[in-house]
């Protein structure tokens, strides 16, 4: 049984009270805006994360936590069935995970698992303000990754932090995982589970926090979500003679419109999954690039179509891309031209969907932490996008969902997050973990050894 200095039992959650736990972390303020601030700061794309990574490293130390390097080697990931065909070489990239233990222990713990990536901003001179130079205005902290999601990670410290100061530390463990790539493939997640599994060491958490920006809503089912890409060769002509040519531009809308006809049927009332119901249209077939031809007056010689594609939990992304390559083959046979080539490739996303036990022991308890913050019940919802969230679920079956804060303009211009917002979800968090991992006094036991990972 975990002990104290005295050698009784360790205090529990009810050692503390709701309100203590609320000014803690509204005291944690000035900590959440000038974290999140500095961490915005830096750009994190995709494959150029390291800089976030060292910045994580060092705010986990801050916090007396060691933290542990997981580095990237998709090599070894190509046969797990969650591995994304890659999109950037894995370049010696690397995980960051931080592991508090107790000194006692006894208590049950948890995984906050949150990305270090962010996505493009597009022309900078159409943010209001540059989108690295974290901006707070009317309660709200603006530039790309704010809400997505570098302030759930923000919320997870803050919420440790705040326990910290009142003189408890939690009693089971507590991680946070700064992962690679989330916004491309999840092969950073996949990356961490593998090692630690290889290890029997991620078996001990007992639950996974994804504190992705989802309003302070629970998460209970996620989409699977896939890219292709469509190379089309064409004939190219002098635009004087156009006629000539073979144009694979026409083909490729050709093509955008078969699929968009697909996405139509696939969102209709009976074919929704049952937690998408409500959802008028969870499918979505996005053209996210589009290029074709290098000069003005010629008929392109090439097209090349980038598409995010998704499914609904029931589908394997294997069989959604087998309908969604007999759609496009069906469009081109409508061409009947056949000086018109293409081939599909498939890079990034091979996420296939999940729905989340939201009545689990773990998952209850955060929505019991989540009303008692907010004197409401938690809202379930059903995301039409994909998360890390999936790898937990269907590789290990750890109770997981994901929770945080809200945000604004997500992927866009102007991406911003509430503060009022973080202070809530880091608060849940806090009361989450004194009651799923209970909590100990400080100091315990005999001596008191730093918050070093043992990982």
């Amino acid at each position: 049984m975990p002990c104290t200095q005295s050698g009784l039992p360790v205090p529990a959650a009810s050692s503390i009270t709701a309100e203590q736990i609320s000014t803690a972390v509204k005291a944690t303020i000035p900590y959440m805006t000038d974290t999140l601030s500095r961490f915005v700061s830096i750009p994190s794309f995709s494959g150029e994360e390291m800089s976030a990574a060292e910045f994580f490293e060092k705010t986990l130390r801050e916090l007396d936590i060691e933290p542990k390097r997981i580095v990237l080697r998709s090599d070894q990931l190509r046969d797990n069935p969650l591995f994304s065909p890659p999109c950037c070489p894995d370049g010696g990239r690397y995980n960051v995970l931080g592991t508090y233990h107790p000194i006692c222990g006894g208590g049950r713990s948890v995984l906050f698992n949150g990305h270090l990536d962010v996505v493009p901003t597009g022309p900078r001179e159409l943010w209001r303000t540059p989108p690295f130079d974290a901006t707070l205005r009317d309660g709200w902290l603006t530039g790309r990754g704010a809400g997505d999601m570098k302030a759930g990670l923000v919320c997870a410290l803050a919420a440790f932090r705040a326990l910290r100061d009142t003189g408890f530390r939690p009693a089971g463990a507590v991680g946070f995982n700064g992962v690679l790539e989330e916004e491309s493939t999840g092969n950073g997640t996949l990356a961490t589970i593998t090692s630690l599994a290889a290890k029997a060491k991620l078996a001990a958490f007992d639950a996974v926090v994804i504190p992705e920006p989802t309003g302070e809503a629970l998460v209970d089912a996620q989409l699977g979500v896939f890219w292709m890409y469509v190379d089309i060769a064409g004939k190219p002509a002098h635009a004087a003679y156009m006629t000539d040519g073979v144009s694979p531009l026409d083909a490729a809308l050709h093509i955008i419109d078969a699929l968009k006809a697909l996405e139509h049927d696939w969102n209709a009332p009976e074919r929704r999954h049952p937690r998408y119901r409500e959802h008028m249209h969870p499918i979505n077939f996005n053209v996210g690039q589009l290029h074709a031809g290098d000069w003005n007056s010629s008929v392109p010689s090439t097209c090349t179509v980038g598409l995010r594609l998704s499914c609904y939990p029931d589908m394997s992304i294997d069989a959604a891309k087998r309908a969604v390559e007999q759609c496009v083959r069906a469009a081109l046979s409508s061409l009947h031209d056949n000086e018109i080539r293409v081939s599909l490739r498939y890079e990034g996303f091979h996420a296939p969907g999940c729905e989340y036990d939201l009545d689990s022991p773990a998952m209850q308890h955060l929505a019991n932490a989540h009303a008692a913050v907010k004197g409401e019940p938690a809202v379930r919802t059903a995301l039409t996008a994909t998360t890390d969230g999936r790898h937990f679920r269907k590789l290990l079956d750890t109770p997981v969902t994901c929770y945080g804060p809200r945000a604004k303009n997500i992927h866009g211009f102007d991406e911003c997050v509430s503060i009022d917002s973080m202070v809530s979800v880091a608060t849940v968090f806090a009361q989450f973990i004194a009651d799923w991992c209970g909590l100990e006094r400080q100091p315990v036991c005999s001596a008191t050894p730093p918050l070093t990972s043992r990982l």
